[in-house]
């Protein structure tokens, strides 16, 4: 059922999740979302869905993409008012330090830094908007490359764990020196030996033991 929103029409910018503990659950919205017409009708009451709103770009007949941000803001709490089901991001004015560390000590992935007076640019990367993440760090084992996505195959124990993106060409002529030397075809990928070690970056750990949003740092030299 589709909340009564506080308007004739409206078009918004959001992000349908599920809330765990408070926290957005990735995998709670995959199962929901693969889940058989039978399940879905237990999932909807055990994990409900709801609409975060970040952003409002058209109300009752009228394009409001080019008001500044703080009035859209307003225009949000007009339209959705107090709603299980569709949520206004919580934001901050002058506190972003103290967001940013509420941020990093409950795990979250990141937040994004606005200007107060920015305007919603559809389709486009804004220089107004900032994406800031939650990386943490972790020495990794370097397993091979994926040809299907051109990722490092990376994990922390014995297992991949993740595919590591954002190489730097230095370091790609290297993996490849590695491949083309110790490397062992196997389906799409190209294995490597154990003993290879390199510094991956990463926004948080999925419940199944996966590096989301795992991108790479370096390799790491024995300086022995």
């Amino acid at each position: 059922m589709v909340p009564q929103l506080e308007a004739q029409e409206s078009v918004l910018d959001g992000e349908i999740t599920i809330l765990t503990g408070g926290k957005p659950d990735f995998e709670g919205v995959m199962e929901r979302y693969l889940a058989s017409e039978r399940k879905v009708a237990s999932l909807v009451h055990s994990k409900p869905s709801v609409y975060i709103v970040w952003d409002i770009l058209w109300l009752d007949g009228r394009q409001v993409m080019d008001r500044p941000l703080l009035e859209r803001k307003k225009l949000l709490d007009k339209v959705l008012g107090d709603k299980a089901e569709v949520r206004k991001i919580d934001w901050v004015d002058t506190e972003g330090l103290a967001l940013w560390e509420a941020v990093k000590e409950h795990g979250l992935e990141g937040m994004v830094a606005k200007k107060k007076n920015s305007r919603y640019v559809p389709g486009q990367r804004s220089a107004a908007w900032l994406k800031i993440k939650n990386y943490q760090e972790a020495t990794a084992n370097v397993f091979g490359y994926s040809r299907k996505d051109g990722g490092v195959l990376v994990g922390t124990g014995a297992r991949v764990q993740s595919h590591a993106i954002g190489m730097s060409a230095v370091d790609r002529a290297a993996l490849w020196e590695l491949l083309d030397e110790y490397g062992t075809e196997k389906g799409e990928n190209i294995l490597l030996p154990p003993g290879i070690q390199g510094k991956v970056k990463f926004t948080t750990w999925s419940p199944r033991g996966v590096m989301r949003d795992c991108c790479w740092v370096g390799f790491l030299l024995d300086r022995e």
